[in-house]
């Protein structure tokens, strides 16, 4: 008798079977599996034998960080984008093959005794010394991506087969490219009078939203133009006019760069004053305020050591 548990939830999917229907189906050996009821809860999918006890493998856990920022910014301490998969493997099971997927194709492979096996272009990029775990059968179940690239935004799939049964859960990772030259800036006047609101991104993943918005009212007059580039990164820059009369000094325009689907999102401030003509020194005010904390930090340290 073949059972399969699907238990679908938002950015995971889940699904346990003898492997009769998985791309990865190793063929049963043994006995087969009677099945008298599945047990599906929010955390594990559960086959359970007549006598009611756990059989086959079944993934307990699986650790996909939603989102991972990618930091390209000098000298920065890059620790590689773990992905887990904790698993129970039961007494009588045989022949342990470890797989990691991504949308749907194969891009790590682990069998426990032997090394872990990266594939397609993911080599190069994984740690093949990590362990996730002491246990023999669990050591190398994670993957430990170095180096991550933007096109490793996908759904992994944790696959855990033995020649008795299989488990396998599905999570949706985003990559996002930050853009370290996000920028805010205005001109004062043209010949209409009119003073020009510019946001711009040049090199950001994936497609991002900008909004503009005046004294923390939202202007959705905007004139936004976006494009992909060749080498798969987004630039938009987002324009906005408006008659100097219309407004009363000082001014303080805000523009945030989010990623739709994701909680990551920044924002660049400037003011305008009076008679200013530009502006874009503003633009840089969350880097100044930074280094004059740390500054700041260190004095203090200073004169506790005196």
């Amino acid at each position: 008798m073949i059972a399969e548990v699907e238990s679908n939830r938002v950015g995971e999917e889940r699904q346990t079977s003898s492997g009769a229907h998985d791309l990865f189906a190793i063929p049963s050996h043994g006995a087969p599996i009677n099945v008298v009821n599945a047990i599906t809860d929010s955390s594990v999918c559960l086959v359970t034998d007549i006598g009611g006890n756990i059989s086959g493998v079944s993934i307990k856990k699986l650790r996909v960080p939603p989102v991972y920022v990618l930091d390209d910014t000098a000298n920065a301490i890059r620790n590689p984008l773990i992905l887990d998969c904790d698993y129970k493997v039961e007494q009588g099971e045989s022949g342990l093959v470890v797989k990691w997927l991504q949308n749907g194709q194969p891009v790590y492979q682990w069998i426990p005794g032997s090394k872990p096996f990266p594939l397609s272009y993911f080599r190069g990029h994984v740690d093949t010394k990590y362990e996730a775990s002491k246990a023999p059968e669990a050591k190398h179940r994670a993957i430990a991506i170095t180096q991550p690239l933007y096109n490793m935004t996908g759904n992994y799939t944790c696959s855990v087969a033995s020649f008795q049964s299989q488990d396998k859960r599905t999570s949706f990772l985003q990559i996002v490219v930050p853009d370290n030259d996000f920028q805010l800036s205005y001109n004062c006047c043209d010949e209409e009078n009119a003073i020009t609101v510019q946001c711009s991104t040049l090199k950001v993943f994936p497609e991002p939203t900008l909004t503009l918005s005046v004294d923390n009212m939202l202007v959705d007059t905007g004139e936004e133009k976006k494009r992909k580039k060749q080498n798969g990164l987004f630039e938009s820059i987002l324009t906005w006019k408006v008659n100097r009369a219309q407004l009363e000094p000082p001014v303080t325009f805000n523009c945030a760069l989010s990623i739709p689907g994701t909680n990551y999102s920044v924002r660049r401030e400037t003011i305008y004053y009076v008679g200013a003509s530009t502006s874009s020194v503003d633009a840089l005010l969350p880097t100044v305020s930074l280094l004059l904390g740390v500054l700041i930090n260190h004095l203090l340290r200073e004169c506790q050591l005196v």
